[in-house]
């Protein structure tokens, strides 16, 4: 992301040189995102001929444009879903309603929490993703969960790793700054259960989404000890249950997710593994030092808020997520209240741990996810780094995400010794 007034950079998180399809300068964060959805297509929720389809059609410079192309295309495709249901063809359904998700998630990356189309858009990417898991329910056995903490319910799904209460490894997915609980099913989720692991895909506190179901819920209203307290009844929900080994728990994060996941980690020693990408210990010094300039987050908030509007349109939608988010007003206010709430030692690291990061990462994501793999107190712990000579390069590792699960599921075998499906 660059600033439109001063050409700063606000994140690095790709290699500029590795443009796929929009290749205005500008727009390299829209083509990050783009490249998301590219992954996405190996596990069926884009296909390369509707994507591009789509994306030709966009105007890169309009906001509008990227929500109604995508949007069209994901209630054209949705239509193809509600048509097979009526045929009887479940699995063909399935397939439609799990790309009608892509498109529609696709869509929401261009609406702002102002508009109209925010709640029902989003809405409607649950509504596509459930609709895809339970016309293939004999393929992935699933549960829809609510945890509750001091009143407050957060909705999940709980992936079976088979349809038994025999006792698997078990990993928890905390959501990035931009992803939902169904993203991480590209994350991992499914990986997981194909590996004989089972899954929970959740949204809490510091999420996007909660905010969607209850307007109370935000990083204002849960400080450390709350969030603390609402981590440790997700893992109280999961030890509890009989289809959980409980020896054998993991909490998993991506981007903000990675700070969120090693906190997690280091407040509860339940956790038999971490695998973060990337494992940080101090959001605050990750946003001052690396994401974006000093006068985005500090100083006035009316200059900072213009700064934000004067991006182009992804980043500056974003950040008002971002804010929005978190139940502030700016991103001066956000980051002084919760500039506490998501800091950690690195040596309160005790389970296994590997550490993940980008070659494109920015300095302090690099600096911080070295040091909590030195400093960890772990036994067994690992660093892996997705580099350009692999493909494996971006943030996340979008762009490579088979050798990234290739890589987080032998480590968590060995570390856990675990063969979900031995010969």
């Amino acid at each position: 992301m660059a600033s439109v007034e001063n050409g700063e950079i606000l994140a690095e998180r790709m290699n500029p040189d590795s443009r796929l399809f929009f290749m205005d300068p500008e727009d390299e964060d829209l083509d990050f995102m783009f490249q998301w959805f590219v992954g996405w297509i190996a596990y069926g929720a884009c296909t390369p001929g509707e994507l591009f389809k789509v994306a030709r059609k966009v105007d890169p410079k309009s906001a509008a444009s990227w929500m109604t192309e995508f949007g069209k295309e994901a209630e054209k495709i949705e239509s193809i879903g509600e048509d097979c249901m009526k045929k009887g063809h479940r699995i063909s359904a399935g397939q439609a309603f799990l790309r009608a998700f892509g498109y529609y998630r696709a869509a929401y990356c261009a609406i702002d929490p102002a508009d109209e189309d925010f709640f029902p858009v989003y809405f409607k990417t649950v509504e596509c993703f459930k609709k895809y898991l339970d016309c293939l329910s004999k393929t992935y056995p699933h549960e829809y969960v609510e945890i509750e903490y001091k009143g407050y319910k957060f909705s999940g799904i709980f992936l079976k790793a088979e349809n038994s209460n025999c006792p698997k490894p078990t990993i928890m997915f905390h959501n990035g700054g931009e992803s939902h609980k169904e993203d991480t099913w590209f994350l991992g989720g499914r990986d997981a259960i194909e590996r004989g692991y089972n899954a929970l895909l959740i949204d809490l506190p510091y999420d996007v989404q909660p905010r969607s179901y209850n307007p109370e819920v935000t990083a204002k209203n849960f400080p450390k000890a709350d969030l603390i307290g609402v981590y440790h009844a997700v893992t109280d929900f999961l030890v509890a249950r009989s289809d959980v080994d409980a020896k054998r728990l993991v909490v998993c994060g991506d981007s903000y997710a990675g700070i969120k996941s090693t906190f997690n980690a280091a407040n509860d020693d339940r956790f038999a593994a971490l695998v973060a990408s990337a494992p940080l210990y101090s959001w605050r010094e990750v946003i001052t030092n690396g994401v974006m300039p000093k006068q985005f987050t500090m100083g006035d908030p009316e200059e900072s808020n213009k700064l934000v509007n004067s991006l182009p349109w992804l980043p500056r939608v974003t950040l008002h997520r971002v804010i929005w988010m978190h139940g502030f007003n700016s991103m001066v206010d956000w980051l002084d209240v919760s500039q506490d709430n998501l800091e950690l030692d690195p040596r309160d690291i005790k389970c296994a741990l590997l550490s993940i990061r980008a070659e494109s990462e920015g300095p302090e994501v690099i600096r911080q996810a070295t040091e909590v793999y030195e400093k960890a107190s772990s036994r067994k712990k690992a660093l892996w780094i997705g580099k350009t000579e692999d493909g494996a390069d971006f943030h996340c590792q979008i762009n490579n995400l088979a050798l990234r699960m290739q890589v987080m599921f032998d480590f968590l075998d060995e570390a856990l010794n675990y063969d979900g499906y031995p010969a």
